[in-house]
């Protein structure tokens, strides 16, 4: 506990340090690299290039006014045709400009999980995909492909329907060698709590975080699992949703997660030959580095915490944490636990 109170401490005075032993290395010319992954700068939405081998995965689009920037992005890499598009769910912040992508580049697969959204954006594209003979897959958890030296494995949705269309976002595990990504769309807890409840393996190098860093997609037992190293957000800058939010932040604070932002640094760019990775930015000189099998964040730090005399458990931002007595505090190391020992989550932060 005297961890987590240093640790707390630590963030509000916002002082904090990345965990993990940082060292420079070189991975050799772009032309050797394994895996790119570019997290494309496209204001308030998403857009992920994927490529390996000469192979390219295209996984959401950003709105329609973005479609010729990211058009021309994908040329730049030396794409003429995609393999594989992946269409997370309806939203047109993740794909408004793909109907006009696949037009002026071409897929050969297209995957997304069916949806009843009839808007114009979602409606036009299904039937370009239609149109062009572009192969659809719907996405199923379990599924992997190939490309390159690389492959993707669908991860969620777990359930055929939702209440909302985030909760229904295609989620994939991205591999090549010993490094991962996980890319989430817009997958909020609800999703996130049915992956994790069916066990899927969901630890990765590096989170894509959902719903561009809203409070309602990263909660401290999804970061648990996920255990990143790195986490990227894609949001606008100056967004009307306050994106991230600052829950989200102070969870990544919390363990020392270094973390990169489309709307403070542009395009962000990582790549790794399976055992190293390396992450650069557009538009500072921040990056990353990291080789599998260094030291990790700490991620007990994000254990709940019980207050025995209230009977509650919180997450361990909460502010019933901050001004607790530190007599009355017990150390948890999962929910689960805490819901067996008689706590009932915290109606504030709900943990």
């Amino acid at each position: 506990m005297k961890k987590l109170l240093c640790a707390l401490f630590a963030l509000m005075i916002c002082v904090c340090f990345c965990a993990c032993e940082r060292r420079v290395f070189d991975i050799g010319d772009k032309r050797d690299a394994k895996l790119t992954v570019h997290f494309i700068d496209v204001g308030q939405g998403d857009c992920i290039l994927m490529e390996s081998g000469g192979e390219f995965v295209l996984i959401d689009s950003g709105e329609r006014d973005y479609s010729d920037r990211v058009t021309d992005y994908i040329k730049e890499q030396g794409a003429n045709k995609l393999s594989y598009v992946i269409a997370t769910h309806p939203h047109s912040d993740h794909v408004g400009g793909m109907r006009s992508i696949l037009n002026s580049i071409g897929a050969d697969n297209f995957i997304t999980k069916e949806s009843d959204s009839d808007t114009y954006a979602w409606t036009k594209l299904l039937k370009t995909v239609e149109e062009k003979g572009i192969q659809y897959f719907d996405a199923e958890v379990g599924d992997s492909y190939t490309f390159g030296e690389a492959e993707f494995t669908i991860m969620g949705p777990i359930s055929d329907s939702y209440e909302e269309y985030n909760s229904a976002s295609v989620v994939t595990k991205v591999t090549c060698g010993d490094i991962s990504f996980l890319l989430t769309g817009d997958s909020d807890n609800v999703s996130n709590n049915e992956m994790m409840d069916a066990g899927e393996n969901l630890r990765a190098d590096v989170l894509k975080l959902g719903h561009h860093g809203s409070n309602d997609a990263t909660s401290s037992r999804f970061l648990q699992a996920v255990d990143p190293m790195f986490a990227v957000i894609s949001c606008g800058k100056n967004n009307d949703y306050g994106h991230p939010h600052k829950e989200t932040m102070d969870r990544l604070s919390l363990i020392g997660c270094q973390t990169f932002r489309t709307d403070t640094q542009g395009t962000i760019v990582a790549e790794t030959d399976g055992t190293k990775l390396r992450i650069t930015t557009a538009f500072d000189d921040a990056g990353g580095n990291y080789t599998s099998g260094d030291k990790r964040h700490d991620i007990s730090l994000l254990n709940p915490v019980g207050n025995k005399s209230s009977m509650l458990f919180h997450d361990p931002i909460c502010e019933g944490v901050r001004t607790m007595n530190p007599e009355h505090m017990v150390e948890l190391s999962s929910r689960e636990e805490a819901i067996e020992q008689g706590y009932a989550p915290c109606p504030v932060c709900n943990p």
